[in-house]
């Protein structure tokens, strides 16, 4: 096909451009069904997902502004219906829906959100028995979340000063009705744990899943799981079941129940104090009689009557036990002996005269053999000891005297004189001689030529 110059040229973007704008004017607001695939909750918390039938599918793009809305959980393989506008993304030209309204088909948004968020506390751990607190028996303090304009209020009062008149109640004003309530709840919950009570009672009547939708809500869920005052849910009638039920440590079917079960009834109470002190009196009354008959009939036995029964019991046992003891004593006398005879039949005599002969035998050569080796060892050492004498008297200075020589020392000092540099003219000196010694002065000190050179 020829191009003429009329023909406009369009680019990539000018097209998918008005592409987009053609549809988005053609389909402003349509509802598609079908069921969710390849679902994708991005981090920027858009979701992307594709709607497919048997026979086909179309991506589906729906942003934070209107996904935060819903009530129940878009997951993969969920059927539903979507609102929303056609539109092009012309980056990749690629068509999709864009979503600003979604419903589950076959159930109500209310019910899938409420069994989405039941089955995800459950998987957590929320409803464990193992984490219940136990609810106080009689209360100081007793905490209600509820509206002060109804008649639950009133109902859980009334049935409070029947069972037990001197009841001490803090009420926190709330509103109960609605998605809106669960943030005021969790508000009275923390107020009521500021104000110190003992038990939290939350509640309200009967109405509409809508109605009490804020009893459903998570985070009301997660304020109860954590609160380190044991809580009683209360709401609406005995068929009615919310999550802060399954949550809460205990769950009345109704606020009348939770004002029953929240504290003792005090006439009810008082008649089982009796009735048990009753009990326990006749149960003492009956163990006194039964212990008095008891020590009676032990007092009345023989022993008591007459101990030394007792004793010549005993004395006849330790008779009988030392003789036999005695008798296990000559047996084993018996037994030994008999065995030391039959040992002593058996003795070699010319073996053993053999043997001591060999040994002696031995004895006498290890004897000559030590004897030579110790000879020898003494005669070395004597040896060793003339070798260090003769050494000794040949170096002893006297030794070396008598051979005409003479040792010098300093009169006054004591020191002995070695050298020229140790003498000095006029001082006093000692020369020790082999028969003697001769005090001199030193009238003049003469160097040799060497040490003079």
């Amino acid at each position: 096909m020829d191009i003429t110059a009329d023909s406009k040229i369009y680019s990539v973007s000018e097209l998918n451009h008005l592409i987009r704008e053609d549809l988005e004017g053609n389909f402003p607001g349509i509802w598609v069904e079908g069921e969710v695939s390849n679902f994708f909750f991005h981090s920027n918390r858009h979701m992307y997902f594709d709607l497919k039938d048997e026979k086909s599918k179309v991506k589906i793009v729906m942003f934070y502004r209107e996904n935060r809305n819903l009530l129940f959980n878009i997951e993969e393989g969920l059927h539903i219906q979507v609102n929303g506008y056609i539109s092009v993304y012309e980056k990749r030209g690629e068509y999709q829906l864009v979503a600003v309204e979604a419903r589950p088909v076959g159930r109500g948004a209310l019910i899938l959100a409420f069994e989405q968020l039941k089955e995800k506390l459950s998987r957590k751990g929320f409803f464990d028995t193992s984490v219940k607190k136990r609810i106080p028996v009689l209360p100081e303090k007793i905490g209600i979340a509820t509206s002060i304009g109804g008649a639950v209020l009133k109902d859980m009062v009334s049935i409070l000063d029947r069972r037990f008149p001197n009841f001490h109640i803090i009420v926190r004003d709330v509103n109960v009705g609605g998605a809106s309530s669960a943030s005021e709840l969790c508000s009275a919950i923390d107020d009521l744990c500021e104000y110190g009570v003992d038990v939290i009672i939350i509640a309200r009547g009967g109405g509409s899943l809508e109605d009490m939708w804020g009893f459903n809500s998570e985070e009301l869920a997660c304020k109860i799981y954590d609160c380190n005052i044991p809580i009683i849910s209360a709401v609406g009638h005995q068929t009615d079941f919310t999550i802060s039920d399954f949550v809460a440590d205990l769950r009345a079917a109704t606020p009348s129940v939770a004002a029953e079960k929240v504290i003792l009834d005090s006439s009810e109470t008082a008649a089982a104090i009796k009735n048990m002190t009753g009990f326990i009196s006749g149960k003492l009354f009956s163990l006194l009689k039964f212990s008095k008959k008891q020590l009676l009939m032990t007092i009345n036995r023989k022993y008591f009557k007459r101990p030394e029964i007792l004793f010549n019991i005993r004395q006849q046992d330790f008779n009988g036990a030392y003789s036999e003891l005695i008798e296990k004593i000559s047996e084993i006398v018996v037994n030994k002996k008999r065995r030391l005879i039959k040992d002593s039949s058996n003795i070699d005599e010319k073996r053993i005269i053999s043997r001591i002969k060999y040994q002696k035998s031995d004895v006498k050569n290890m004897f000559i053999r030590w004897s030579s080796i110790v000879s020898n060892n003494i005669k070395d050492k004597n040896r060793y000891i003339n070798y260090v004498t003769k050494s000794m008297e040949h170096n002893n200075p006297l030794n070396i005297i008598k051979r005409g020589f003479a040792v010098l020392y300093d009169t006054k000092s004591g020191k002995n004189i070695n050298s020229i540099n140790s003498a000095f003219p006029g001082n006093l000196i000692d020369i020790l001689l082999k028969d003697g010694t001769i005090r001199a002065r030193i009238a003049k000190i003469i160097f040799n030529k060497n040490e003079a050179g």
